[in-house]
């Protein structure tokens, strides 16, 4: 029969039903799953009842029969490469009470063989140990307890894990190869040590070395901030990350220096100054370009248009107890270091670089001029007091 094109059309009533897609009818399905035992990733805390429903069945399974189930699930999760998985499941089964030994002793086995995939090497022996004790004749125990020695760089247990191994199987291949592997990684292993040994030795002899060489210019001196000065055992100019090294072909020594430039709070930092360097020729690569922070054009520090100071201050000094003290970019880096003034503070000497002419300049030098006779005018008067 023909449909009647005069008749009405049909009308919703209600609100019009929400479009549903295929990703979220997949969504809620998933939703349903979870909430039946059977397909849960992962158990509720409570209130399931379910749930609780299979827990109040499984504690009624002798304990034999559930360590063997959980076995089975952590069989089934290592296959499948989750080992924190197949962890749970083997400890949950090793902590039912029964008296079946070899299956405690394949749990021990089989967690240990996860241990070992997790890198977990303490445990993959304690597990082999328990084992062991159970049941002295477990060739998988001491085969895991091998491949952890090797890691844990203990070859002679390593060793006497194989050798137990082939007196229970002399022909056992895949042991075989493991015996090889437990020579070649102690060969490594020693290769190694040896090298490190090498390594320390050259290590402490540039260290002596250098101290000589020190040493040797007696005028030097050095000072550490009360940070620094509470490391142990490191000569005064090893304290710093920047330390300074001896160049053994023409055994001068290589300091790291810094530039400071108060005016611009910004600074240059030199890894090795040797020390027959003048300071002009090292100035003079430092700003051999215009600094970002000064003008392009018209640069106001180059090598000719600077002076360079350092901060004289005693041993043990403060802040105030420092003199600021020109000296002459013409000198060598060491005849400079062998001022009685200058105090290496913190491993590395430093200097500060400023215009030759400017307020900035002016002010600066001033400031430590009043400062200087400060201290004189106090000391002056402490000298007058009467005793």
């Amino acid at each position: 029969m023909a449909p009647n094109e005069d008749a009405p059309a049909t009308v919703p009533i209600g609100p019009a039903a929400p479009t549903v897609t295929d990703s979220e009818r997949l969504e809620k399905l998933n939703q349903d799953l979870e909430s039946i035992p059977l397909f849960m990733t992962q158990l509720p805390d409570e209130g399931n009842e379910a749930v609780e429903a299979l827990k109040t069945l499984a504690s009624e399974e002798p304990p034999e029969e559930m360590a063997a189930t959980y076995k089975g699930e952590g069989n089934l999760s290592f296959k499948r490469g989750r080992y924190h998985d197949a962890l749970k499941h083997y400890t949950h089964a090793l902590e039912y009470d029964h008296d079946n030994v070899d299956l405690r002793v394949t749990l021990l086995t089989n967690r240990a063989a996860v241990n070992l995939e997790l890198e977990n090497y303490g445990r993959v022996l304690q597990d082999c140990s328990s084992a062991l004790k159970l049941k002295s004749q477990t060739p998988k125990a001491l085969f895991r307890a091998a491949k952890a020695c090797i890691m844990l760089s203990k070859f002679a247990e390593a060793h006497e894990c194989c050798d137990w191994v082939l007196r229970m199987d002399p022909g056992n291949a895949e042991l075989l190869r493991l015996q090889d592997e437990v020579r070649q990684a102690q060969l490594k292993f020693e290769e190694r040590g040896r090298a490190q040994e090498e390594r320390e030795r050259q290590r402490l002899a540039r260290r002596e070395m250098l101290r000589r060489a020190v040493e040797i210019r007696s005028r030097l001196t050095f000072d550490l901030s009360p940070e620094n000065a509470k490391k142990k055992d490191l000569y005064p100019w090893e304290v710093s990350e920047h330390q300074v090294e001896l160049d053994h072909d023409t055994g001068h020594l290589l300091w790291p220096v810094a530039f400071l430039y108060p005016e611009s709070k910004e600074s240059d930092f030199v890894q090795h100054f040797d020390e027959s360097v003048t300071l002009y020729d090292m100035l003079a690569q430092v700003l051999s370009n215009p600094p970002p922070w000064d003008s392009q054009s018209a640069p106001r520090y180059t090598v000719d248009n600077v002076d360079t100071y350092f901060m004289a201050r005693p041993v043990g000094g403060v802040e105030k107890d420092e003199r600021l003290v020109k000296v002459s970019s013409k000198l060598r880096l060491a005849s400079i270091l062998d001022n009685p003034k200058y105090v290496i503070l913190d491993g590395f000497p430093s200097f500060l670089v400023l215009p030759r002419t400017g307020p900035f300049t002016e002010q600066y030098i001033e400031h430590y001029r009043q400062q200087r006779l400060t201290q004189e005018a106090a000391k002056q008067t402490v000298a007058a007091e009467p005793n």
